[in-house]
């Protein structure tokens, strides 16, 4: 066990923190920041001559990506910190200590906040921006050891 690699966790939980701090915003300035990034979107997709024709729609898209986004960026930081310094012996249960209870606590945070609520969809996008990450860090570990496993 590599007990001296724990500041790995400080590194997820200030991510952590970083994603509940986005879930305490009021629905309207979530909602604003949310449509100026589909305005640049709107705005590079003219340049190649393509047009939406509903920015609400495109907006809610954004929305639900940068859901997923957010998380993957999360399943990736938690993959690298298990193989790292895992939590608890088995390593799967780190993982799905963190592929539960982080998602259904940042929708429960919502709830609390004026003009947000609780989505069982963004908890599903949620999940699957996890185990996307986690994937990702998992491929590149064991091409990674791979490669220097043959040097």
């Amino acid at each position: 066990m590599r007990k001296r690699h724990w500041w790995a966790w400080l590194i997820v939980a200030g991510y952590i923190w970083l994603i509940f701090r986005n879930s305490m915003m009021i629905a309207e300035a979530s909602e604003q920041m949310s449509l100026g990034v589909t305005g640049k979107v709107m705005e590079f997709l003219q340049r190649f001559g393509l047009y939406w024709a509903d920015p609400y729609v495109l907006n809610r898209y954004i929305r639900k990506l940068a859901h997923f986004a957010e998380f993957s960026g999360l399943g990736f930081l938690v993959g690298w910190a298990i193989h790292l310094c895992p939590l608890f012996k088995y390593r799967f249960l780190n993982f799905v200590l963190f592929l539960i209870t982080i998602p259904v606590s940042d929708e429960v945070i919502q709830h609390f906040y004026e003009g947000r609520s609780t989505q069982v969809t963004d908890m599903f996008i949620d999940g699957a921006g996890i185990l996307f990450g986690g994937f990702v860090i998992y491929v590149l570990i064991l091409i990674f050891n791979d490669f220097f496993r043959k040097r």
